[in-house]
């Protein structure tokens, strides 16, 4: 950020999170930038300052042309900014004014001021006409320059100021300029030779009367010019410049031998060819003149050539010689090189170096030459050997730099050797020099720190590897003492290797305070290190202290606590269990096997734990979804990496009360007679009462009573007492219809009402779905749903009943989806038989009527009760040895519940008395179990069963095995199909038996599986193989194999993968104002079902939102959305893998836009002190108006400020009282619904005390007397331009009609208008000129009241109607160029002519008031006239592009067809609700007449939209840039299918 506000410059831009650059610095971007540094915890900044140092130029302020009368004073300014402060000078007509150049009348002077900026100005005090001209400001210091010219013209006749002789360069472009004054000027000529000088490729006129030649040609060009200039009067004014034209000299090229060695001689000679004389020659080195030191001599042969001499070259003379070449006409040079080759000699010379291990090595090897020499490294074994061979820099550590430097990092003892250095260029026999490096390795550890753990009582050995040369010393620190061999729990050993020593330090029953820092420190000749451990006994933590409640609510209990000792192992986090205390027992809770519990992980404890002190912290805990009103017992233990703790004591805490969260059920009403009703119901479920009912609170009120009055009618009585389950209604209306809801109350206060009671209108489908839908269990095979009924307002005729809809959800083993049931019932809760056991299920309810199915509900989940369950799925007895079998078996197939035991049975063949072993389950116990003490060779029969906490189930069949100690191979393993998901990990067990132990084998197909170290595959030695990074092509059959002397056998397993779902197909099937309808088609599934979609959308500039939806869903409606607004959506779907890639993105536009323009007068009505608004009729454009602001003030005075009528008036009548009669208005309405705003401006008269009306003031009526209408441009442009807009409207209406399109068509509709200004505005050029902000104004020509009127009648073109529309004075109307070939929006709304009308008199132009004060005239008359208050072109732009987006006053309107969903389900039509061990089976405005016609002259309008343009391409230029936007773009990147910022969310990233 830079001074408080985040850069958004283009220059300024993010390279990385990081690095933040700022291109071409200015004096704006100065100031202090800082940095935010933000995570979860806090947050940090870091502060820099920019200061610019020195800086070009910059202009600040200037002047600008000016036209003033002779005797004026004038003051010309201009000011800079820059460092070092500039200097400015000033020219006119490219000569220096100075105070020697001008007369007294000029003062020139700078300063700087309070900023620093200089300022400058150039006065004169009494101008003349000689003082004209073109003047220039020119700031410049050490860096540049910056200049400003414009003219100052003075009125006079033409002057001509002396111009002096102009020389130019032949072949060069010249210009020459006049330097004339006065004003006007009318023409600007040059002659030569008597003749004026045409334009032609090599001569043009340029701004200010100059006059260019290109390619001057001294024979054709050079002579003297004639300069005139002519003003307005006919004066003129006449000047001669001579021009003179000169030939450059032209060098022709030269060069030096290539093949030059030191102490060789040389010459080089440098000619012109062609050129002026006399010619001056000069001869530079390398940039400047040639050093004496180098012994060149210089000749000169001639007046046109000249040579240099060496006499003998050294490496000083290479370099760029430059042969200069001058006249009166130019400068011009040549340049040629010169190489001299000079042998190596060093520049650094090699030398033996030693240095540490583990460092860089920089050896310095470096020589110059010519050629540049090229150094080569070798190494040998000896100094004097001859065997060195070139270094190898592939390892990384050895580079050799461009100056020839050897680098090794890392050094070590390998390193040491002897090193050749070569240089070599081909000259001479080259250099070479040999060198020793020598590797010296101080002490040094592998890694500086490390931590051991163990088990408290266990015997610790730590261990220190030192590297480094001999002799090395080791010693042992324990908490900064010296470990001494005196203590009988520790002892040191140490072994020397050739590359350190290992030093040992044991530790005998280790013990809690054994826990600490051991320091192993080691020392030789050339350094010392130092390696830690950290010991760490552990043990299992301490219960938590000082367990208690600190806060009490009604479903949540606060916990407080403070953290144990954690057995120096990192306290993992906590277990609470707390169980509910039923009021009618004593004492403690015993049983805690079925008691709730709440895992807490250690960081969520510390994010909500409270400092308490500086030694202890507390920590702290919410136990939710606790019942009011109840006692619960809470016990809370620890866990760290060892074990748990042991439970803290019990403590108790009881809930507060609650309002019952339940409504009465059975809610009925019974009519007794004409007058009264009889309201029944039962009391809710005891478990919703959440305290002790103290009764019941019964409410009624008129069917629709609240759409009616406009307030909500509602009558209630109280009925004390539990007990009491009716009420009667008198004093009822007859024949009416009521609303009736019963709610029940307990000293907290009043709980929900329940479903209401009502009467039903005329029929449809119910438009809401059930509320308060709710599913509880009730056995193993079925469940409770109850509901409440849609609001009463939404049933849409007589509730017929409710389908209850509902499947099981789907489960990870579940590889196909379940279909939905559909249950019907009338009632507000049913129940549903024949579920699967132990299985949650998703319930959905719909209400229906005769006509149809309502809206579906949100889903309630709820999960059957647990039962006994199946058999094991599998059973396998294998003879293990002589007495023993070992038995396996799979889980059950329908667990019906969680697994808590296996029993294996065992029975001797012909015996009846049987054996069992119970086996308990554990999350990491196996299916299998050892039965021992047997008879060999007897045969016995096993089985199995599987146990709940309901019961014991079903046994498996009896299998027979004899042990047998010659076992063959067998596999206790089953053969399964296992599905996995996409780069996952699957394990597939092989458990063999058998005697002597069998070998075991893994194919896939018939490929054997080795398990090699680097592979997917990984075999464990019990022969367990596991598949790593399961992917597509790692699918197929797995098949273990086990043999031996006596036996084989073979598993096998089906792998299969998992993969996320494709991309759905989603598509726009039709908008509303206020919804979009979408649908979509899944495509492949990736093996595992889809469980549910996920639908964003959001509005343009808006946030993503997301909506989830369930896998069986094929459409979705989005609703209250924007009126006339884009969106954009996609879709992603689910399954148990992961999620698919998004859906291409969908734009769709709601229908409707802003408000459009009044197509008539039947808005306004008027009388003598006020004003009537008709807001009601203001078309809406398709979405509904939400409010206006009206403004007002007096016509005559522009410059008043507006007066605020309503800000927020309602689509009504509205009335603008307490007004002036006889008084001209100007009325300002802006109309805002959901798409925008649209600003329209009127003009209009209250009437005199009479109740006649007004002529409009004199600026708004046509001046123009009697000309003949055909000859005024002002009348003729609008009527052929109304006639070309009306033939081209036609025909785009034939077009469109012929192709029969279904969108809607584009009209016109009339524009805002404006009032020419005043022509006195600007009383001359000059003084328009002077102030900069005079606008080109229409006049209109003079037509007198009494005179001819010529009404234009032109018809309004709009989609679906035609109607005549009467074209208002004084209006400016935007007309299309080419309205058939072409589409009319903002984009195109730039390219648009303009005419006006003009104003007419009519003699009836009042409208009759119906409504008039006593004793007033019945003839009141009131007239409209537009006015302008200056709206920018911009808003007319906007109002246009509104008006064709919408078109004409009659909107095409489509048909809404309801969207209902539809799946196929097994309807039941019996409803067992009654019972629950029932058994079940399933399945354009027109004006009207007046006396005188209403005159509306609308101004100007604009349109004002909050939505951006939803076309693909818009034309941007500068006039349409958007003014405001209400939302700000991210991101942004681009996902598959997304348009630039329509990234999702989880794409941005």
């Amino acid at each position: 950020m830079s001074e408080g506000e985040a850069p958004s410059s283009a220059r300024v831009r993010l390279l990385s999170q990081q690095v933040l650059r700022v291109n071409g610095v200015s004096r704006s971007d100065r100031g202090m930038y800082q940095c935010f540094v933000r995570n979860d915890r806090e947050s940090a900044q870091g502060s820099a300052e920019l200061r610019l140092g020195d800086t070009v130029p910059e202009l600040q302020s200037n002047f600008i042309e000016q036209v003033i009368r002779p005797g004026s004073p004038i003051s010309l300014h201009c000011s800079a900014t820059g460092s070092p402060p500039p200097q400015f000078t000033w020219y006119l007509d490219g000569e220096l004014l100075t105070a020697a150049s001008v007369g007294h009348r000029y003062a020139i002077g700078q300063y700087v001021d309070q900023v620093g900026d200089v300022m400058s100005h150039v006065n004169i005090s009494s101008t003349r006409v000689q003082d004209g001209g073109l003047y220039m400001c020119k700031a410049t210091n050490s860096l540049g320059s910056v200049s400003h010219a414009a003219r100052l013209n003075i009125y006079g006749s033409p002057y001509i100021r002396a111009i002096g002789p102009v020389h130019a360069v032949a072949g060069h472009d010249i210009t020459l300029h006049c330097p004339y004054s006065g004003y006007p000027i009318s023409a600007i000529s040059w002659e030569r030779r008597g003749q004026e000088i045409p334009v032609d490729l090599r001569r043009s006129l340029g701004e200010g009367g100059s006059l260019t030649i290109s390619r001057v040609d001294p024979t054709v060009d050079a002579g003297s010019y004639v300069c005139s200039v002519r003003g307005n009067s006919g004066e003129l004014a006449r000047r001669e410049v001579q021009l003179t034209v000169n030939n450059p000299p032209v060098v022709e090229p030269f060069f030096f031998p290539s093949s030059l060695q030191e102490g060789s001689r040389a010459q080089v000679s440098c000619s012109v060819s062609s050129g002026d004389l006399p010619i001056e020659f000069s001869w530079l080195k390398d940039g400047v003149p040639l050093p004496s030191s180098l012994q060149i001599e210089e000749k000169k042969g001639g007046a046109f050539f000249t040579f240099l001499v060496f006499n003998q070259v050294t490496s000083r003379h290479s370099g760029s010689y430059t042969c200069v070449a001058s006249n009166s006409a130019a400068s011009v040079n040549y340049t040629a090189q010169l190489l001299v080759k000079v042998a190596p000699q060093w520049v650094m010379e090699p030398q033996d170096v030693a240095t540490l291990a583990g460092g860089t090595l920089i050896v310095h090897c470096q020589a110059q030459g010519f050629p540049q020499p090229q150094i080569t490294w070798m190494r040998g074994h000896e100094r004097m050997s001859s065997d060195f061979q070139p270094l190898d820099y592939a390892d990384g550590r050895t580079v050799l730099t461009s100056n020839g430097s050897l680098v090794i990092q890392s050094v070590g003892p390998k390193d040491e050797g002897y090193y050749l250095c070569k240089a070599t260029n081909g000259i001479g026999a080259g250099l070479s020099k040999v060198v020793s490096l020598a590797v010296n390795e101080p002490v040094k550890f592998d890694t500086p720190a490390r931590n051991v753990t163990a088990r408290r009582g266990e015997s610790v050995t730590l261990s220190c590897d030192v590297h480094g040369d001999h002799p090395i010393q080791v010693y042992w620190l324990f908490n900064e003492q010296r470990i001494h061999h005196n203590n009988y729990r520790f002892s040191l050993s140490e072994v020397k290797l050739d590359t350190g020593l290992q030093s040992h330090l044991l530790i005998q029953q280790s013990d809690r305070q054994d826990s600490g820092f051991y320091i192993c420190q080691a020392d030789n000749m050339f350094g010392h290190a130092k390696q830690t451990t950290l010991l760490a006994v552990q043990e299992p933590p301490d219960p938590p202290v000082n367990l208690e409640v600190i806060e009490v609510g009604s479903r949540a209990v606060r916990l407080s606590w403070q953290p144990p000792f954690d057995g120096h192992s990192k306290l993992l986090g906590y277990t609470i269990q707390y169980k509910a205390f039923p009021a009618s027992s004593h004492g403690e809770v015993t049983d805690w096997q079925h008691a709730n519990t709440l895992n807490l992980s250690i960081s969520a404890v510390e994010a909500g734990g409270l400092a308490m002190g500086t030694e202890q912290q507390q920590h702290t805990a919410v136990l939710t979804g606790l019942h009011p009103a109840t006692t619960y017992h809470i016990r809370m233990l620890a866990i760290n990496g060892i074990e748990p703790s042991a439970f803290t004591d019990p403590i108790a805490a009881k809930t507060q009360e609650e309002v019952p969260v339940g409504p009465p059920q059975s809610v009925h009403v019974e009519t007794l007679g004409p007058d009264q009703l009889l309201v029944t119901w039962k009391p809710p479920k005891a478990e919703l009462w959440n305290g002790d009912l103290l009764g019941y609170v019964v409410y009624w009120t008129v069917h629709g009573a609240s759409a009616s009055f406009g307030t909500n009618h509602t009558s209630s009585h109280t009925v004390r007492g539990v007990s009491v389950n009716q009420f009667r209604m008198t004093d009822l209306h007859k024949f009416t219809h009521y609303d009736v809801t019963v709610a029940a109350f307990n000293g907290v206060g009043i709980g929900p009402q329940s479903a209401v009671v009502t009467a039903a209108t005329q029929e449809g489908v119910p438009e809401a779905a059930p509320q308060n839908v709710a599913c509880s269990p009730l056995s193993s095979q079925s469940v409770k749903v109850s509901w409440s009924p849609p609001p009463a307002n939404q049933h849409g005729g007589v509730l017929q009943g409710y389908k209850v809809i509902y499947r099981p959800v789907l489960k990870d083993n579940v590889i196909h989806v379940a279909s939905s049931e559909v249950k019907r019932t009338s009632s507000v809760e049913t129940y549903l038989h024949g579920l699967l056991k132990f299985t949650n299920y998703s319930v959905r309810l719909l209400a229906y009527t005769s006509v149809g199915d309502g809206v579906v509900s949100d889903p309630a989940y709820c999960s059957t009760e647990q039962d006994v369950p199946g058999p094991p799925a599998g059973l396998k007895a294998l003879a293990l040895t002589g007495d023993s079998i070992l038995v396996s078996w799979l889980p059950p197939d329908q667990p019906n519940g969680i697994i808590v035991q296996y029993t294996v049975y065992v029975v001797e063949r012909g015996q009846v008395k049987r054996s069992s072993f119970p086996v308990r389950v554990a999350p990491s116990s196996d299916t299998d179990f050892e039965v021992r003490s047997l008879v060999e060779l007897q045969h016995y029969e096993f089985w199995v069963t599987a146990s709940t906490i309901v019961g014991e189930g079903e046994g498996t069949r009896p299998v027979h095995q004899a042990p047998n100690s010659r076992a063959p191979a067998r596999i206790a393993s089953f053969s399964q199909t296992l599905r996995r998901a996409d780069k996952s990990n699957v394990i597939l067990q092989c458990k063999c038996v058998g005697l002597p132990i069998p070998t075991i084998t893994w194919r896939r197909a018939t490929e054997i599986i080795h398990g090699e170290p680097g592979s997917n595959h990984e075999l464990s030695q019990e022969g367990t193989l596991s598949i790593h990074h399961l992917d597509k092509s790692r699918e197929g059959n797995y098949t273990c194999m086990a043999k031996n002397l006596w036996g084989e056998d073979q598993v096998t397993y089906q792998v299969l993968v998992l993969m996320a779902p494709d991309a759905p197909t989603l598509e726009l099937l039709h908008t509303t104002s206020r919804t979009i309808h979408l649908r979509w088609r899944a495509t492949d599934d990736g093996g595992a079902p889809i469980q549910g979609y996920v639908l964003s959308y959001k509005r343009d500039h808006g946030n993503w939102q997301e909506v989830q939806l369930d896998a069986d869903r094929t459409s979705h409606v989005l609703q209250s959305l924007h009126c006339g607004a884009t969106y954009h959506a996609y879709l992603t779907a689910h399954n148990k893998v992961g999620n698919s890639r998004t859906s291409t993105i969908v734009t769709a536009v709601t229908k409707g836009g802003v408000p459009l323009l009044p197509g008539s007068s039947e808005i306004f009505s008027a009388n003598t002190t006020s004003f009537t608004l008709h807001l009601s009729s203001w078309p809406d454009g398709g979405c509904p108006i939400v409010y206006f602001v009206v403004e007002y003030r007096f016509l005559s005075n522009s410059n008043q400020n507006w007066l605020l009528v309503d800000n927020n008036a309602p689509a009504e009548q509205l009335t603008i009282k307490d007004l002036q009669p006889a008084t001209w208005y100007q009325l300002r309405i802006t109309a805002h619904n959901d798409a925008g705003s649209t600003r329209a401006h009127f003009s209009f008269a209250t009437t005199t005390i009479t109740g006649a009306t007004i002529l409009p003031p004199q600026d708004l009526q046509d001046p123009s007397t009697g000309a003949q209408f055909y000859r005024d441009v002002y009348v003729m442009v609008p009527m052929v331009c109304a006639a070309i807009v009306l033939l081209s409207a036609s025909l785009l209406g034939y077009i469109a009609l012929r192709r029969r399109t279904t969108m809607r068509r584009e009209g016109y509709s009339k524009p805002g208008r404006n009032l020419p200004e005043s022509h006195s505005a600007c009383s001359s050029s000059a003084e328009m000129d002077n102030k900069r902000n005079c606008q080109q104004v229409y006049s209109s020509s003079p037509v007198k009241p009494e005179g001819h009127h010529h009404h234009h009648n032109m018809k309004h073109i709009e989609t679906a109607s035609a109607e005549i529309y009467e074209m208002s004075p004084y209006a400016t109307f935007a007309m299309a160029a080419t309205p058939a070939s072409r589409e009319l929006n903002t984009a195109t709304l730039d390219y648009t002519v303009q005419f006006k009308t003009f104003g007419h008199s009519e003699n009836d132009s009042g409208i009759h008031q119906d409504h008039m004060p006593a004793g007033r005239s019945s003839k009141k008359h009131s007239r409209h006239v537009a006015s302008s208050d200056g709206e920018s072109g911009r808003q007319m732009s906007q109002q246009g592009a509104s008006r064709m987006r919408h078109g004409g006053s009659k909107p095409h309107h489509r048909d809404k067809q309801p969207a209902t969903e539809s799946a196929t389900h097994g309807d039941s039509e019996s409803d067992t609700s009654g019972s629950p061990s029932a058994v079940s089976s399933y399945r354009v405005p027109i004006k009207p007449p007046a006396s005188r016609s209403l005159e509306l002259y609308r101004l100007d309008s604009s349109t004002e939209s909050n939505e951006t343009s939803p076309l693909s391409e818009r034309h941007r230029t500068p006039r349409h840039y958007p003014l405001s936007s209400s939302h700000k773009t991210t991101p942004t990147g681009s996902g598959p299918g997304l348009h630039r910022g329509l990234l999702p969310p989880h794409a941005r990233e």
